[in-house]
């Protein structure tokens, strides 16, 4: 039998009135379209048609068939006095979950259309499952979905940079329903190292024991673990950018005592006088910490390069030749920079170069040193370019250690991102050897200690100075500050005048032992110095004009390192130099006799008439 059109339409109305009977009871919307973010679930939906399907027919029931109005009535305001609070309190307390749905889940699905383009958007907000605690995420997998081109990985850092932090990902495609599962990584706890250290610990000791000759125990990293690095090969040359309070002083203690102990010879500059003077009396320790003598310190260095050339013949002629270290410190190299600098331009001569000729001679070590075992521990409270002379050193210390820093300091030295956090704190220092980058804590003790044990270790382990092929310099007297001095007058106009006019009054000569007010000839005073040469068996130490003048001032003699040139170039009788290296040196004896009392009497002398005038005049003549 035919079917006719009546009977596809009735059949049309059924099959969609049942298909809409079905959405009612299973809370699916009516519409067909999906439902909007933040509604309620589906099976709390369907109970509700339900109650509310239950309700009406029982209302229709009551009304209608029984014809009980008034309870229809009742039972009605009763339900609507129920239900209405719960509506609007489950509409307040859904408020959170309709937020988390409109401004999280409906954004991510939306931005998973390129990961997952095999679904619509409705299928990809129902395959999207965030909690409201955000505790996972949870999204299923289309059939047949495959990892191209790093999809995980894109994947991943989706759901970090929406849900924020770092999330892992633990992958389902064996089994259906595919799906992946992503959760927070708990963070590691922040390591540490200690607080403080003693170096005289026993953890310490044992690993300083352990150290092979060149090994060196630096401090305790954040595993509580000793860091222990070669001053050798490539990171032979250590540097410390470190500011005020950052623990300088206490870690060049404790590598000096560590260097003791592996018997080498330490040449210490410090011109703050502060750091490492305990080590004062150590043999084989030699400082030079007078900042009135920053020619000491040049002459150290220039000791410590000549013995890197001498080193480096020698083991020309055996390579197989093991020298014992030597350790060059400059501690404050900022503040040595620029002393050195000021006692350059005091007393270069002309015609040499402006630029302090010093710095080459720490460029030498630095290039030849570390095959000989001749090392240099520079320390900078800013390690710049020109700090270091600006010829390029900077990039030679191969290990840095900075501790107090700032973010500039960073950026100017190491020039990485993200800049580290520094640590305040003394003896908190982070090693920078290539990209390795360790936090330590610096072993401390106090520098009695360090000295006395250095004095023991010196006793124990011996000292020798066979691999030394010269001395360090002497050291010279240190100078009492000017403001420290008393001024005092070294000579009055009336002890001299007194003097003369006692001899004229008693009309008598002068005794052969009396001091004469008129110099020698200068024929004589050049005979007298060579005999007076030939005769002494000491050397004479030779200085530089301007230490002269330092050195004459601490005897009371004021003369300026300008005004004595200007003598040396006018004066025949001005006492003779010494060619050493180029350089015009004097001897400190000769410049103190000649603006001694007698140089002072003759310019102090009135010209006045008589025969001591005639003689002073006819001895200036005489000089020109």
């Amino acid at each position: 039998m035919a079917q006719t059109k009546f009977d596809k339409q009735l059949e049309d109305g059924l099959e969609q009135g049942a298909v809409a009977f079905g959405r009612f009871v299973s809370g699916a919307p009516l519409d067909g379209e999906p439902r909007p973010p933040g509604s309620l679930p589906q099976w709390g939906i369907a109970l509700l048609r339900l109650v509310f399907l239950a309700w009406a027919g029982w209302a229709a029931w009551m009304w209608w068939w029984i014809q009980d109005h008034d309870r229809v009535i009742r039972v009605s305001i009763g339900a609507a006095a129920v239900a209405v609070p719960v509506i609007v309190i489950a509409a307040i307390r859904g408020q959170g979950r309709r937020r988390h749905m409109r401004f999280l889940v409906l954004p991510m699905s939306l931005a998973l259309k390129e990961l997952l383009s095999g679904w619509d958007d409705h299928q990809r907000l129902r395959a999207l499952t965030i909690p409201i605690d955000r505790s996972f995420v949870a999204i299923r997998l289309p059939d047949g979905w495959r990892d191209t081109g790093g999809l995980k990985d894109e994947m991943r850092e989706l759901v970090q940079d929406r849900m924020g932090g770092l999330w892992a990902g633990e992958w389902n495609l064996k089994a259906h329903p595919f799906n992946v599962v992503f959760t927070p990584q708990k963070p590691r706890p922040k390591l540490e190292p200690p607080e403080t250290v003693d170096f005289f610990s026993d953890v310490v000791q044992k690993a300083i024991a352990a150290c092979e000759p060149g090994q060196l125990v630096l401090g305790i990293d954040e595993r509580m673990r000793p860091v222990i690095k070669e001053m050798t090969g490539e990171t032979a040359m250590w540097a410390l950018s470190v500011g005020s309070g950052g623990g300088k002083s206490s870690f060049l203690q404790m590598i000096i005592t560590q260097l003791v102990r592996q018997r080498a010879t330490v040449i210490g500059i410090d011109v703050k006088m502060a750091s490492i003077n305990c080590f004062e009396g150590v043999e084989g320790v030699h400082l030079y910490t007078d900042p009135g003598s920053i020619g000491d310190m040049r002459s150290a260095i220039s000791w410590a390069a000549r013995e890197v050339e001498a080193r480096n013949y020698v083991k020309k002629g055996n390579p197989r030749k093991n020298f014992d270290r030597l350790t060059l410190i400059l501690e404050e190299g900022n503040e040595f920079g620029d002393a050195s600098k000021e006692w350059w331009n005091e007393n270069k001569e002309k015609g040499e170069p402006a630029s302090d000729p010093i710095w080459g001679d720490i460029a030498s070590i630095m290039r030849m040193g570390r095959h000989v075992n001749v090392t240099i521990i520079g320390v900078f409270q800013d390690l710049r370019e020109a700090a270091v002379g600006s010829r390029g050193l900077r990039n030679m210390f191969r290990m840095i250690l900075m501790g107090n820093f700032n973010a500039n300091q960073w950026k100017m030295i190491v020039n990485t991102t993200p800049v580290p956090e520094s640590v305040d704190r003394a003896g908190r220092m982070m090693i920078i050897e290539g990209n390795r980058r360790v936090w330590i804590q610096v072993p401390y003790a106090d520098p009695e200690d360090f000295r006395t044990h250095s004095m023991e270790l010196r006793k124990q382990r011996g000292y020798s100075t066979e691999d030394l092929y010269g001395a360090p310099p002497a050291r010279s007297p240190q100078r009492l500050p000017s403001l420290l001095q008393q001024s005092t007058p070294l000579f009055t106009k009336e002890a001299p005048a007194q003097s003369i006019s006692a001899g004229q009054d008693g009309g008598e000569e002068a005794a052969p032992s009396s001091v004469s007010t008129v110099k020698d000839s200068p024929a004589l005073e050049a005979a007298a110095a060579q005999d007076d040469a030939a005769e002494s068996v000491p050397e004479v130490e030779l200085l530089p004009l301007a230490e002269i003048s330092r050195r004459l001032a601490s005897r009371g003699i004021e003369v300026s390192a300008e005004l004595m040139r200007q003598h040396k170039r006018r004066r025949k009788n001005f006492p003779a130099g010494h060619l050493v290296d180029g350089k015009e040196l004097f001897a400190l004896d000769d410049l103190a006799q000649y603006y001694g009392p007698e140089e002072e009497e003759e310019e102090e002398e009135p010209a006045g008439s008589g025969e001591d005038g005639a003689g002073q005049d006819g001895d200036d003549e005489g000089d020109d």
